[in-house]
């Protein structure tokens, strides 16, 4: 519908018509009666006046001891000592008479600070951020008015402290940021003593003495410790407020909100009924409100003239608005016709979106699906399906279908996996199905269940999720599973060789080396020079052969798991000890040094002995090894819970570097160095020593720098350690 551009005769009957009836309304109400001008403008002056000059006179106080206060503040760094604050507040008390205390609120830019200084004085502090600074104010100095008796409200609360709605109510926080950010004195709401406390009221009655107050607040600033300015906090005095707005007429009054002028409107009008009614004045846009009573009379005949203006605007504003009204059902059918368009337009791009995503799905091996879990059958799956198992899509839809193709070993995993889902449960499922070409095709299935409202009201629980083609990755994990299998057995087939072959060796090995024993010791007689040394070197290879064995045999039984430990309470200090005696000739035949440390008296543990004295033999014969003339080797032990029994071999040898120490903890690995090539070996030490240790359950450790040395370290676990009480004695 078009504006209409001219004013019609329907616009100008409707103002017309309105515009009389408020003429003859305002001229009603205002001919009615009138208020006592006298009598109201001069309460209103006496009290504005009374209410001007207390307040007056408390901010030129406050603002002359607020000074006082930041030079003081400025002259001691920062505080202000209790004695000058007691004289300025004694000078204050004797201005003024309309206040009851005073309180200074110091600025605290950490909140336990504020808490410390505070306790003492007030039950709480008040908290005020600014420009991205907060502020903690709390009461540093209180001082009550010593005149103050039974017929005044009390200043302080419990255990003589500030009550908390006085510090830290949401009023007080407001006003205190107030003060701070506009520099200028601020009141708060009001307050009333009850049986409850001091709490705070929307409205207080002035003719009950000593029962209500409010705060009037200041803002105290100066110089910090580095002097610069600063916000050293709030000078606030709290204010006897009945001895501010009490009235001299006998009249009612109450007063409510925060005073921040004290200017008084002029009186409006009022209707004549020939009697005293209330009236409610405001004191300023934010101050107090004040409740009293005034008389009512009639009034002139200017009153037909105000009618008559107030019919006019009536009319003129009822014509705009018709005319506005109009305009604006044309600008709003406008509007709606082009979001009817925008609409139509985002319905295309979205239906454009949904294909593309459509296509998108349909074209990956993923492939989605939705269901009615309540009839079992598929109420959407991707065509995809039909690639996969050779059956179309709106077969899979058909009821049971999906059901009874999965295969039978997979249909119970299936329903105990998805049955007992709540709604919004999630659950991934792996089984097989039959395809049309009677293929196994192993499906991995990731769905969600969610319970659905009908229209009637009765719940149906649906699914939805994604189906992946898994074969696969099931056939190649399958193969790989074989080859581990078979690599395991053959492993085993290795270890079980090499042990029997070990065993073998041992028999005919034991007889060659008794033999040489005999003749290099000439038992039988002698044999010569030659014979006897050729003898002593058949020995001594026969050892070296004999301790290869060994350590082959060993690793084969830990490999095949056919090693046991004879597990006792064992004295671990004594081992250390007879490990240190048996390879101390050697170490000094080589030049080097054996150093066993014990810090602490050491527990029992429960291992077997033989197999740690062996790991610790094993380690040491390494230390001397690789250790050059003159080097010193560190045995040491200690307890260290919660890790365990802590025994470390230590020496500042050749050293390794990280490379090396993976290979020399290789099954036959060995470092390349001109120490390593002067000794024999076989490079199964450093694995055995480990394997031994974990299967105590332990752990072994190197640590080695090239050219500085290498620390290994067995910790037993600390459930191997017996308890002092539970030791026994070892035999």
């Amino acid at each position: 519908m078009p504006p209409l551009k001219d004013a019609s005769t329907l616009h100008y009957g409707t103002a017309g018509a309105i515009g009389v009836v408020m003429s003859l309304a305002i001229f009603s109400a205002t001919a009615a009666g009138n208020s006592d001008i006298n009598e109201y403008t001069a309460f209103s002056e006496q009290l504005a006046g009374r209410t001007s000059q207390a307040l007056h006179t408390i901010d030129l106080n406050m603002s002359a001891m607020a000074q006082a206060l930041a030079a003081s503040a400025t002259a001691t760094g920062g505080t202000i000592p209790r004695e000058s604050f007691d004289v300025l507040a004694q000078r204050f008390f004797a201005l003024t008479r309309e206040t009851q205390g005073i309180a200074f609120f110091r600025s605290f830019p950490d909140q336990n600070a504020a808490l410390q200084f505070t306790q003492p004085n007030a039950d709480g502090i008040a908290r005020f951020t600014s420009d991205n600074t907060t502020l903690f104010l709390g009461a540093t100095q209180v001082m009550q008015d010593p005149r103050i008796d039974g017929s005044r409200m009390a200043f302080s609360g419990s255990n003589g402290k500030l009550p908390l709605v006085l510090v830290s109510g949401p009023d007080a926080t407001a006003r205190m940021g107030q003060a701070l950010n506009f520099d200028l004195p601020v009141s708060s709401n009001m307050f009333e003593a009850r049986p409850d406390g001091i709490v705070p009221v929307e409205a207080a009655n002035m003719y009950s003495p000593g029962t209500s107050g409010f705060w009037r607040m200041i803002s105290v600033r100066g110089y910090d410790q580095n002097k610069r300015p600063a916000s050293l906090g709030i000078l606030a005095a709290f204010v006897d407020a009945p001895s501010v707005f009490r009235a001299q007429n006998g009249s009612a009054l109450n007063v409510t909100g925060p005073l921040e002028t004290t200017s008084l409107p002029e009186p409006g009008g009022y209707v004549d009924n020939g009697t005293k009614r209330q009236t409610v004045v405001s004191s300023g846009v934010q101050g107090f409100k004040l409740g009293f009573t005034a008389t009512t009379e009639s009034r002139s005949f200017l009153s037909w003239i105000f009618s008559l203006f107030g019919g006019l605007i009536a009319a003129g504003a009822t014509y705009y608005a018709i005319q506005n009204e109009s305009n604006g059902r044309y600008a709003a059918e406008r509007k709606l016709a082009l979001h009817r368009r925008e609409f139509k337009k985002r319905t295309v791009e979205l239906k454009r979106s949904e294909d593309r995503f459509r296509r998108l799905a349909e074209s990956t091996n993923v492939i989605p699906w939705a269901a009615d879990m309540t009839k079992g059958r598929f109420t959407y799956i991707g065509p995809q399906i039909e690639r996969l198992c050779g059956y179309p899509a709106k077969s899979w839809c058909a009821s049971g279908f999906w059901a009874d193709h999965v295969h039978p070993e997979d249909r119970r995993k299936v329903a105990d996996s998805i049955g007992p889902l709540e709604s919004g449960g999630y659950a991934t499922v792996e089984y097989k199905v039959r395809s049309a070409d009677g293929r196994l095709v192993h499906m991995r299935n990731m769905l969600t269940v969610l319970d659905s409202r009908r229209k009637d009201g009765s719940t149906v629980r649906i699914a939805q999720g994604y189906m992946l083609d898994i074969t696969e990755m099931k056939t190649a994990q399958k193969t790989m599973d074989q080859a581990r299998k078979g690599a395991e057995e053959a492993n085993k087939s290795k270890s079980e060789f090499l042990a029997n072959m070990s065993h073998e060796l041992r028999t005919p090995l034991n007889s060659v080396i008794g033999f040489a024993e005999v003749m290099k010791d000439e038992i039988f007689g002698p044999i010569g020079d030659r014979y006897k040394e050729y003898a002593e070197s058949v020995h001594s290879s026969g050892q070296h052969l004999l301790s290869l064995i060994n350590d082959v045999l060993d690793l084969s039984k830990i490999e095949a798991g056919k090693i046991e430990l004879v597990e006792e309470e064992t004295d671990i200090a004594v081992i250390l000890s007879k490990c240190r005696q048996l390879l101390h000739e050697r170490a000094s035949q080589a030049g080097l040094s054996i150093q066993l440390v014990i810090p602490e008296p050491l527990p029992f543990v429960f291992v077997d002995g033989r197999r740690i004295k062996q790991v610790i033999l094993n380690l040491m014969s390494n230390a001397v090894k690789f250790t050059p003339p003159g080097g010193r080797i560190t045995l040491r032990a200690e307890l260290q819970p919660p890790q365990g029994l802590m025994i470390s071999v230590s020496d500042n040898g050749i050293g390794m570097t990280k490379e090396e120490v993976a290979v020399a903890l290789e099954q036959f690995g060995q470092i390349d160095s001109e120490l390593s090539r002067q000794h024999e070996g076989t490079g199964l030490g450093l694995p055995i020593a480990r394997s031994l240790a974990e299967l105590h359950g332990g752990k072994l450790d190197v640590e080695s720098q090239k050219d500085s040395g290498t620390a290994v370290t067995i910790w037993l676990p600390i459930e191997r350690v017996v308890p002092k009480g539970n030791q026994g004695n070892v035999a």
